[in-house]
């Protein structure tokens, strides 16, 4: 894919898994539909939806100037329709969103504009918002924002996922060594994608943001956006039963991720060893 000279940015495919949820599918379409920047392609993962999954999508397609791509993954669990998504996606920046998402209008310009640039950026500018996870000079190669829980008064909705995210990834950056990324506000490079999905851990009781960001080799960086701005539902937060799914999950995915690499070794490799500096330092970028 070329970069757009309009818009400063490549191709941007938008991957949502869904199973169930088509009313929260509906709403995002529809704020998908009024981006600045319209994506060129919404891919809808149908995760086995007895729901009118079908009709939200129809739709959709009469009523939104959406390429609304639909595929089919039989095997239950957001990892493995994560995963399909990205490989159905046409375009070199893969944005991410859940159905119950509702991006902010500049969304995917905003992933657009930070992964059209070459992946060596991770300098952020001091009193950015633009947050780099990791030493200067890595590449970088996803973004992850923030949220703010609807309905509720804009103020509240924000503050308390932010506390939400501060928490997650407060716990998952201790046994990464970075704060991970977040799969109802994420994008990044297909490029990186086809590099490291054959690594990726895959079931119906794994973690998938947080599994993926297990991927971050040391010259790699994720970048934290916190004007980024996605509403998403309370039930993350509300419902005692997706809490206790969620630990379980990432309790699995741990369990897998430290049979191949203690987290003492992750740590050692990506705040020790630190292969960037000296590589970039080679390159002529400090």
């Amino acid at each position: 894919m070329t970069p757009d000279s309009a818009h400063g940015s490549t191709g941007v495919s938008v991957v949502i898994p869904v199973r169930n949820d088509a009313a929260h599918l509906r709403r995002c379409l529809t704020a998908l539909s009024g981006q600045t920047q319209v994506p060129d392609e919404v891919v809808v993962v149908d995760n086995g939806s007895t729901d009118d999954l079908d009709d939200a999508v129809r739709t959709a397609r009469r009523s939104h100037p959406l390429e609304i791509v639909v595929v089919h993954e039989p095997r239950t669990g957001v990892a493995y329709a994560a995963a399909t998504g990205y490989d159905t996606a046409r375009f070199e920046i893969i944005a991410r969103c859940d159905a119950d998402s509702t991006p902010d209008a500049c969304w995917v310009h905003r992933q657009a504009v930070h992964l059209a640039r070459p992946r060596l950026q991770a300098r952020s500018q001091p009193r950015s918002p633009l947050r780099s996870q990791s030493r200067a000079g890595r590449d970088v190669v996803a973004v992850s924002g923030s949220g703010r829980f609807a309905p509720s008064p804009r103020f509240l909705g924000e503050s308390l996922c932010r506390l939400y995210l501060a928490a997650y990834r407060g716990a998952a950056g201790l046994a990464l060594g970075h704060a991970p990324l977040w799969g109802s506000n994420m994008a990044m490079r297909a490029s990186w994608w086809r590099e490291v999905r054959d690594h990726v851990q895959l079931g119906a009781d794994v973690h998938d943001d947080y599994g993926l960001s297990f991927q971050l080799r040391p010259h790699e960086a994720i970048l934290m956006d916190r004007s980024s701005v996605v509403a998403v539902s309370w039930r993350a937060v509300l419902s005692p039963r997706r809490i206790v799914r969620q630990q379980c999950m990432a309790r699995t995915l741990l369990r897998e991720q430290w049979r191949s690499e203690k987290p003492w070794e992750r740590l050692q490799r990506r705040f020790l060893d630190n292969p960037a500096a000296g590589r970039h330092r080679m390159r002529g970028s400090g």
